[in-house]
Order: C-alpha cells, then structure tokens, then sequence
C-alpha cells in the first residue's frame, strides 16, 4: 500500500516499497508517482535556531521504472535506496536527514525526460538517473540543462556521464567491463576468435559491442562475425545458427537476461560449444531462476553480488534480506551507495544547494561503498574495479576482479 504525498518537506509518513505490478499512487493524475519519506524520529522533526543544521532535508527524485517491462527488476533497486534512506535517517542526527520520492518512467525514454521535468518541478535537490542507458541519458540530459546534479546508479552508457559536470555515475561504465571482458577472453581464456551478438534496439548493447570490438582486436584477436537481432523477438533460431557457423571460441552477448536465457537454451541444444561472455545485463536473480543450470560455462560482468564475502557486503545483504524477505541484487547496492554518497554529499557541503552538491561530488575520493571505494573521476564517471563472474551448470560466483589499471 502506497501513502500519498505531504507537501511539507519536515511532516511524511512512512510508506512501504514498491510491490511489482502494483500500480503507485497517482499525483497528479497523469503521473504514476510513489513516495517514501522518512525522519530519524517518528513525527516532526524540527531544528532549532542554532542547533543542527540550517539545510536539515536533502530531497533526491529517484527517476525510477516502477511499472512497465523493467519493473521487477527496478523494485530490488527502489529498495536498496529505501534501505539508505531509512539507516540514514535512524544513524546520523546532526546531518541533512533525506526525503526519497520516486518518478516513474514506465521504462521509456519519452516518460524518462517528462519524470525528470517533474522531479526538478517537485524541488528535488538531486536526482537519481533510471536503469536503462537510453532513459538515464534522457535524464542526464534534462538534469544538466537546469543545473541540477544527478547519480546513474545502474546505467552504464559511457555518454551519460559525458553529458555535463552535473552528471556522475556510482557504476562502472560500458567501456571499463567490455574492455575488461575482452581482456579476460584474450588472457585468461587464450580466446583467439569472438563472435558477437547485439541487440540493435539497445544504446547499451550497441556500446558494449563497440568496446569489446576494439579491445578484442587490439589485443590480437579477431572477430569472426557479428549477429544483429532485437530485443524480446518471438524467435531466435537464426541468430544461434549464425553463431554455430562463426565456430568462434567465444561469443560475447552484451544483451539482457531476457533475451540471453532463451538464446543459452537454445546453444545447448544445439551443441553449440563457444563460451558465452556476457555484461551485467545478466546480472539479475531472474535470470539464474530462468537459465536453470545453463550454460555449463560462462563468463559476465557485474558490479556486485550478494555471495561477495567482505564484511560491507555481509552486513549489506544481511539489512536488506531481513527488511525485504529476499537477497539484494547489483542494482540494490548501486542504489544503496548512490543515496549514501549524495547524503554524504550534503553533510559535507553544509548545504543542499544543487551547486554545492555537485562541488562536493566531484571532489568526492575514495567513499566507502558496498560496491568498492566510490572515486569519481573528472567528467564524472567513476573509478573501480570490474568483477568477472563465473557461471558453472548455471550458477554463479565470483572469479576475479579486473582493476581499473588492468584495462587502460
């Protein structure tokens, strides 16, 4: 169940997440729009002349899918900035407690930059970008034009953070794990041929290809053929018979899991023996639930996982397990750490101006994140390390982490 909005930024209620399929609150009546307010104590929360701080409410619009074809997966990532918000809020009384109010997409880019318009309407002091790269550089766009700061908290297109100085990213990009993946087929598979499979629909395969491509080459492998075909097509025979006939030693599918569980199942059939390489577009608890124990071996990229073992990690999964009943994903933690570092933001600015906000982010070095030490570069991307994850019989663990110095 939903609560609907209180204007005034110090009085709110306490609303719980998003349930997938669950249509938000609508406000105004063309918007599907849900809000989660939270203040250290229940009630008002007031600071006295003097005492706290004068800027003590940092509102950030999360410009988010909660309906339309992402939304399950949206929802993991909608709760780990609930989960921030919430420790935020209940941990750190002399700083900026935060308001989180959600804009939604229905996961299209048209609706992406309209969110975005209202978001920056409704006086958000920053934004969070949506998870599709095509939604968020619509975001960016929008959020640049009218100088206000916005986290890519999933979106990995390198143009996103390239829009302007008012756009940053707590995930790698598209061209740090491609580049990473071409890598590790070259060097630690001894991979001499790829073939690659692309979704021609999406901004995020089309850049994975793009950086894999030249990586791969450039390292001294060739790339024997290159598979076009669009997302959620009925059939994907064609494009696995193509890729037997390339007789590559491996196949890179910088799709989503969707597409890729249906295309698995069909290579196995087949027999076909190349192993499969894949982004953090397979990085989804849905596609473990799907692909069964397929593929017998495979290789993606991810930002996180909920079996990393460090203690942040630990104790993250742990919060989130016990406030949601079921474990986080990558896009939880990316999430989690955007809210963190944009309150983390304020308290040291002293202020929620949106100016001040961006000053203080791009000077931001080494913050503590689930997902690694958030250290954001000039332009606004971020540096940190890529993990390669492993699949055997279907499921997952983590190999290896490639360092940003690995992959220049």
């Amino acid at each position: 169940m939903e609560t609907p909005v209180d204007s005034s930024p110090h009085r709110f209620s306490q609303a719980t997440p998003v349930t997938p399929g669950r249509e938000p609150c609508v406000t105004p009546p063309r918007w599907r729009r849900v809000a989660v307010f939270f203040l250290l104590a229940m009630g008002i929360a007031f600071a006295s002349p003097g005492q706290g701080r004068a800027q003590d409410v940092l509102r950030i619009g999360f410009v988010i899918g909660l309906t339309g074809p992402g939304a399950p997966d949206d929802s993991d990532i909608w709760n780990g900035a609930i989960l921030a918000v919430e420790e935020i809020n209940a941990g750190a009384p002399d700083g900026p407690s935060v308001v989180l109010t959600a804009f939604d997409t229905r996961n299209t880019p048209i609706t992406a930059k309209s969110a975005t318009k209202e978001a920056i309407a409704a006086g958000s002091d920053i934004l969070l970008a949506p998870s599709y790269s095509s939604q968020a550089l619509e975001a960016a766009r929008t959020a640049q034009e009218r100088g206000i700061p916005i986290i890519s908290v999933i979106a990995t297109h390198p143009d996103i953070a390239a829009v302007g100085d008012y756009v940053f990213q707590v995930c790698f990009d598209d061209n740090a794990q491609a580049r990473a993946m071409a890598a590790f087929a070259r060097q630690d598979l001894a991979a001499a041929t790829a073939a690659i499979l692309t979704d021609v629909t999406s901004a995020y395969a089309l850049s994975m290809t793009h950086a894999f491509r030249t990586r791969f080459v450039a390292l001294g492998g060739t790339v024997v053929s290159e598979i076009d075909y669009k997302m959620r097509q009925r059939r994907f025979d064609d494009v696995v018979s193509q890729a037997a006939l390339a007789h590559a030693d491996v196949l890179f599918m910088p799709g989503y899991w969707l597409d890729a569980s249906a295309m698995i199942k069909l290579m196995h059939e087949t027999g076909l023996t190349a192993i499969p390489l894949a982004g953090d577009g397979w990085g989804s608890s849905r596609f473990a639930s799907l692909r069964g124990n397929l593929p017998v071996r495979g290789y993606y990229t991810d930002h996180w996982d909920s079996f990393m073992t460090d203690e942040a990690s630990r104790r993250f999964t742990a919060a989130y397990a016990a406030r949601f009943g079921r474990p986080p994903v990558a896009g939880s933690a990316l999430a989690y750490d955007a809210v963190r570092v944009a309150a983390k933001a304020a308290d040291l600015a002293r202020s929620v101006r949106p100016d001040a906000l961006r000053a203080t982010l791009a000077a931001m070095r080494d913050f503590p994140g689930v997902t690694g030490a958030l250290h954001f570069r000039e332009g606004g991307g971020i540096r940190k390390g890529v993990h390669i994850m492993e699949i055997r019989n279907g499921r997952a663990s983590l190999l290896r982490t490639i360092q940003p110095e690995e992959t220049p």
